[in-house]
Order: C-alpha cells, then sequence, then structure tokens
C-alpha cells in the first residue's frame, strides 16, 4: 500500500496503475504488446556489462556509468529519483540498495523490469521499500510536472529520436533546484564506435547517430541553462548540476 501511494503522488491524475507482478507496478494497458528490448534483455545484460565491449566498441568502461549514476543518487539526500529508461538496473541497482532517497524506476519492457527486480533481490534478498519498479513508456510520459528532485537517463538517447522533444519534459519533472543526469552515445572520431554506431543504425537497433557536438547543441537549446557536457570514447555524459 506505501508503495502505490508514493505512485499516486507523482503519477498525473489521468493514470490508472496496477500491480503486475510482484513489486512490479504498470500504467500500461493489459493488453501491451512485447516491447523491442523483451527479447534482447538477456543477451543485451551479457554484451553491455562487459569491460572489453565497453572498452573496444566506446572507449569507456561499465566502471563510468555505475559512477556517473552513483553521482545522480548522491545529488540529494531526501528528494525522489527518476530513472527514466532503468532497463535491468545493471549499472545502477548497488547504487539505489545504498541510497536512502525514494527511488521510481521505470521501463517500457516487462523483461527488463524482471531482470532488475532480481538483480536486486540478489544483491539485497529483497526489493527495498525505497525502490519501485514501474513499466510506462518514455513516448508518454505519466508522472505530474515538478515531482522528482533528481532524473536520471543513462544510456537511453541514443535510442530516442525525438530526443529534443524528451529532453525538455524530463526537465519539466524536476522540481526546483532538481538536476537531470543524461548519458548518450555519440559519433565522436572515433572510427570503430563510429562505424559500430552506423551500423546499429543501419540494423534499426538505434536512431540516426548524433555527433558530440549535435547533441550538445540540442541540450543547450532545449535545457536553456548551463551544463556540464563531457565525452570519454564515444559516451557523453551530461548533467544540469550545479556542482558538477
Amino acid at each position: 500500500m506505501a508503495a502505490l501511494n508514493e505512485l499516486q503522488e507523482v503519477l498525473a491524475e489521468d493514470r490508472l496503475v496496477r500491480l503486475v507482478e510482484d513489486a512490479i507496478y504498470s500504467v500500461l494497458p493489459d493488453s501491451s504488446p512485447r516491447f523491442h528490448y523483451d527479447q534482447r534483455a538477456t543477451v543485451y545484460d551479457l554484451v553491455v556489462s562487459t569491460r572489453l565491449y565497453n572498452a573496444l566498441m566506446w572507449g569507456s568502461s561499465p566502471l563510468d556509468y555505475v559512477a556517473f549514476a552513483r553521482r545522480a543518487v548522491a545529488a540529494d539526500d531526501k528528494g525522489r529519483l527518476l530513472d527514466a529508461g532503468c532497463g535491468s538496473m545493471l549499472f545502477t541497482a548497488r547504487n539505489y540498495l545504498e541510497a536512502k532517497r525514494p527511488i521510481i524506476a521505470f521501463d517500457q519492457s516487462l523483461t527488463m523490469l524482471r531482470r532488475a527486480r532480481r538483480r536486486l533481490m540478489k544483491f539485497a534478498g529483497s526489493v527495498p521499500e525505497h525502490v519501485l519498479l514501474l513499466q510506462a513508456d518514455l513516448n508518454d510520459l505519466p508522472f505530474r510536472p515538478h515531482s522528482f528532485q533528481t532524473v536520471l537517463c543513462l544510456n537511453v538517447l541514443h535510442q530516442f529520436e525525438d530526443a529534443a522533444a524528451l529532453i525538455p519534459q524530463l526537465k519539466g519533472l524536476l522540481k526546483t533546484g532538481g538536476d537531470l543526469y543524461l548519458t548518450s552515445l555519440v559519433a565522436n572520431n572515433r572510427f570503430v564506435g563510429d562505424f559500430y554506431l552506423n551500423a546499429l543504425h543501419k540494423s534499426g537497433e538505434f536512431v540516426r547517430p548524433r555527433s558530440s557536438l549535435e547533441l550538445k547543441e540540442m541540450l543547450d537549446k532545449a535545457l536553456c541553462q548551463r551544463l556540464s557536457y563531457m565525452t570519454k570514447g564515444n559516451m557523453a555524459f551530461i548533467t544540469t548540476a550545479a556542482s558538477a
């Protein structure tokens, strides 16, 4: 009941939420189709979790993503954190278990949410009360404006066609003084990484690759505020946190 009350506080008034499985809620209809990552969740975790894959393809490391997520969690000790497109919590689960603040993590894929639940239970024995798993659509954000102190969107923007529209929508979910933490793959003059990005685009896995400059200009226009923007290999790390 506490989890349901917490969700109802942040969901828009016209959104109905239901418990679909143990510790997993949904705002999507019962008739929702299977989604892209429902069939790829296991392979995704096995590949993307490895240091070799990230070092070779993207010039980065899983530890970079874990550290970035840790910064987002540590940005505030009480206000709600929204994980937009949480996937299986491959790089965030341990940070979330150590957090004291409320966390709502959502993804469109029920399979990914099941893997996130399994990962939390593996590390902690159960899904902690301060972490809520929600099935929802990033294309149709179901939340009330100004409900979160921090929004984390990790490794999602390169899969999102209309990122220019999504970013201000994510910003609109923040309370005054709240911050965005975003990462995205970009074309960044790395032969292997840029080639692979284009290959993934041609196969339909990713949208057209954005250059680092293109993403930075899009963020500046969409956010209209000071931000920290850095790249490591093909991965861009962005935050609006004043302390960044």
